[in-house]
């Protein structure tokens, strides 16, 4: 599947900056499975099996070949669909599933009757009924998605993706967010249905979270680029300064609140913390030891606490 031209979008705290790029972008990668778009029909239970049933006359049987496109002139999706296609019985009966494909262009040979069609394409689907007759069929849905692509960086030192987290809420008409998905790499290409969304970006486990408005369109890859406020920071319980970390030390990091950011036990746990102030507790053999510290944005390095 080839996206359009590329949208890119440079997001600091507070603000947010979007322009296209005319360079080409290409995905490969699916999206998580939850969606935001409409569902499978309800689907009657154990009845879904794979394909028609062997009972089938082969003669009766014809082609339906379909296939999805982003609007309806645009050229055919050509990776990272799901195919589902289920059996209307009866007027108010559930619908049974009787085929399913990952083929981009999937070919099934279906009896005469109602079905219904479901495509999805990361977080975007579409559903569709179809009536199969006495021609073959060809058909193609229109699934109106981009992608979105998150990216952060720390003083314009790009981050890894995979120290990147994403947290995806839609916003609704009446400017209410919903919250579609959480915890998404940014290692992935992110498909969405064309729309407004809040999104936010979280470097490491802890509190250093940017967020920002972005726009999807059909068609298109958002790249999404956050700037992050950060470092990454090494903690250590010494009996002198520049000595080796003592073993076996529980650590607490809390905010000038008192708020607990983070938890952990060992030697020299690492964590990333977004710029301010902090208070660290270490605790070892029934000792208690303080120290205030503060973090810079791109200043990595040790936090050591000495047991005096």
């Amino acid at each position: 599947m080839i996206f359009d031209r590329p949208f890119r979008a440079l997001v600091a705290s507070t603000c947010f900056l979007a322009l296209s790029l005319p360079a080409l972008a290409q995905t490969e990668t699916p999206a998580p499975a939850q969606s935001p778009s409409p569902a499978p029909p309800s689907v009657a239970p154990n009845t879904a099996p794979a394909q028609i049933a062997p009972a089938v006359d082969p003669a009766t049987l014809r082609s339906v070949t379909l296939a999805a496109a982003f609007t309806d002139k645009g050229g055919q999706i050509t990776s990272g669909l799901k195919w589902r296609v289920f059996h209307i019985e009866a007027a108010g009966a559930d619908a049974v599933k009787v085929t399913e494909s990952d083929d981009p262009t999937p070919k099934f040979m279906l009896p005469p009757g109602r079905y219904v069609v479901h495509a999805a394409y990361g977080l975007a689907a579409i559903t569709k009924e179809i009536t199969v007759a006495k021609q073959a069929l060809e058909d193609t849905l229109v699934i109106k998605a981009g992608g979105l692509q998150v990216e952060a960086s720390v003083l314009d030192k790009p981050i890894p993706a995979a120290q990147l987290t994403a947290r995806i809420m839609l916003i609704q008409p009446t400017g209410e967010r919903r919250l579609i998905a959480e915890g998404v790499s940014a290692t992935t290409i992110i498909r969405l249905p064309e729309g407004r969304y809040y999104v936010e970006c979280t470097y490491g486990d802890s509190n250093a979270a940017v967020s920002a408005e972005i726009s999807i369109t059909a068609g298109k890859l958002t790249e999404a680029t956050f700037h992050q406020m950060a470092a990454s920071l090494t903690l250590k319980l010494v009996s002198q300064p520049g000595g080796e970390a003592i073993a076996n030390t529980a650590w607490s990091v809390l905010t000038p609140g008192g708020d607990v950011i983070r938890e952990s036990i060992g030697a020299f746990p690492s964590l990333i913390l977004a710029e301010g102030n902090y208070t660290v507790v270490a605790r070892h053999e029934g000792r208690v030891y303080t120290r205030e510290f503060d973090v810079k944005a791109g200043e990595d390095g040790d936090v050591e606490v000495v047991a005096r």
